[in-house]
């Protein structure tokens, strides 16, 4: 029973019976704390590199995607649907094909391409690499609603070969010019670095000297900060022909590249789209559905381990061991003295054969005034944790997160905590319905999220000259149609 006693000047703790113990002191005694010094970093004139560069600045901070990134680590349901909700972008994967006619009912009949007369295609669309990068890709689109793709050209600069994710977070634009075009690109992992994170870094790097320049800003080593020109988005073929004769002119045949930028458009935005879903992260109901797992917790960790709270006045020891014997005594023998008294206590109030024993205690009265004094109170503590409540509040948050993204709570299950925020289904034709109503509106969002195949379709007919890339081809992602199991299947792949 030594470890379940713990003292620290005038509280205890006692384990077993999970009870509070204060020991009252004489009136004007205060204890002393220390306050330690100012431990921030060396602020980093990031904003001079920034102005230097003359860059379209993302969020107030430029710390935009960073800001999402890490307001969202908490968050368990927003995390998980914007992953579902990249994974169903892609659904069973991406095929090419012609539309050859319509229906009656003027659903286009999509033929896809004769896998034997159009190999490449094929080739390049199931390339381990293309996966990859569609992963990577559409996971910065659901998250930022801006990608930055980098198309890989050949080495005479005629075709697009493959692409690369550049991830949104390490990519700013450069201010327009005077035809409203951003020329450039700038890649960096330290676009909106505060001072702290700043300190982190290995002072033995060589960002600790370029950070500290401040009469040069601009002159930042290579792998710290790349230039990249940047495509057109409005004129994507015409543009990134003209970057790849510039660079050949310059390069040869040495590597050429080119960011293609993608967004899904927002109101009211130049350079850096918003996702729709950030209306929630902004009405705080992010920020609701991160604390309250730590609240929970925290009532599971410390406010229902204090059942009791026993006070004992200082006079007890006074009584029991005498005045002169007790102050007699050094500070390690009056701790040690203290921690019997707990410890019996401590076995008194925990463990089950302990329950509905009869605690006695003997406390003086004053001859006078007939007042109780030197006594020893236990006092129950009352769980007021309103622990229902906050499961309701997480439920309510969960389901503004989801319907914010535009995922119907049914498909994770959400509000079945709380009995005021229940989703009311969870039936599997609740699940296959709304299942069915997502992929019917995600048509118009994959036709912009597959632009870098239509720019690699287009500019390898035009400028390569392959009339393998026929303008004819489309882009269409198999998705996966839910069924009722008395139809005889389970379910279907269709293309949309």
């Amino acid at each position: 029973m030594s470890t379940s006693v713990h003292i620290a000047g005038p509280v205890a703790f006692l384990s077993e019976s999970q009870s509070a113990v204060y020991f009252s002191m004489a009136p004007g005694t205060a204890g002393t704390s220390k306050v330690s010094g100012n431990n921030h970093g060396t602020a980093a004139p990031i904003r001079k590199i920034e102005n230097k560069l003359n860059l379209a600045i993302w969020g107030e901070d430029n710390r935009f995607p960073q800001n999402i990134e890490q307001q969202m680590a908490y968050c368990g349901v927003g995390k998980s649907a914007l992953d579902w909700k990249a994974r169903a972008l892609y659904g069973g994967g991406i095929i090419p094909g012609k539309i050859v006619g319509y229906t009656k009912d003027k659903d286009e009949i999509f033929e896809p391409l004769d896998r034997a007369k159009s190999k490449k295609i094929y080739d390049f669309l199931e390339n381990r690499a293309t996966t990859r990068f569609f992963l990577e890709y559409l996971q910065d689109w659901v998250w930022f609603a801006n990608c930055f793709p980098e198309a890989i050209l050949s080495k005479d600069g005629k075709s697009i070969t493959g692409f690369v994710h550049q991830e949104s977070c390490d990519s700013r634009f450069t201010q327009q010019d005077k035809s409203g075009v951003s020329r450039n690109v700038y890649l960096s992992k330290i676009w909106g670095a505060g001072p702290d994170q700043y300190a982190r870094f290995d002072p033995t790097k060589a960002i600790r000297g370029v950070i500290l320049n401040n009469t040069s800003p601009d002159l930042l080593p290579p792998e710290l900060i790349k230039k990249m020109d940047a495509v057109d988005m409005y004129d994507q073929v015409n543009s990134l022909k003209a970057i790849a004769e510039a660079q050949f002119s310059t390069r040869g045949v040495n590597f050429k590249s080119a960011i293609v930028p993608v967004n899904y458009p927002s109101v009211n935005k130049t350079y850096y789209q918003v996702p729709a879903w950030d209306g929630a992260r902004l009405a705080g109901w992010v920020e609701i559905a991160s604390k309250i797992p730590s609240l929970i917790k925290t009532i599971y960790n410390k406010a229902f381990r204090i059942k009791y709270h026993i006070e004992i006045p200082a006079t007890f020891f006074h009584e029991k061991y005498g005045s002169e014997k007790w102050d007699a005594m050094t500070e390690p023998e009056q701790t040690a003295a203290k921690k019997d008294l707990l410890r019996g206590m401590d076995e008194f109030l925990s463990g089950d054969e302990n329950a509905f024993k009869t605690f006695v205690s003997f406390y003086q009265v004053s001859p006078r005034e007939l007042k109780e004094y030197g006594q020893i109170k236990i006092t129950p503590i009352e769980d007021k944790s309103n622990l229902d409540k906050e499961l309701i509040t997480s439920s309510a948050a969960d389901v503004e997160i989801l319907i914010a993204m535009q995922v119907h709570p049914t498909l994770f299950s959400a509000g079945m905590t709380g009995s005021m925020y229940r989703s009311g289904g969870g039936s599997g034709s609740d699940i296959r319905e709304a299942f069915l109503v997502y992929n019917a509106l995600l048509n118009l969002e994959r036709k912009v999220a597959l632009e870098p195949l239509y720019v690699m379709r287009d500019y390898n007919r035009e400028v390569g000259g392959m009339p393998e890339w026929s303008d004819d081809i489309h882009f269409r992602v198999r998705d996966t149609v839910l069924t009722t199991l008395n139809s005889g299947v389970e379910k279907k792949s269709v293309a949309q």
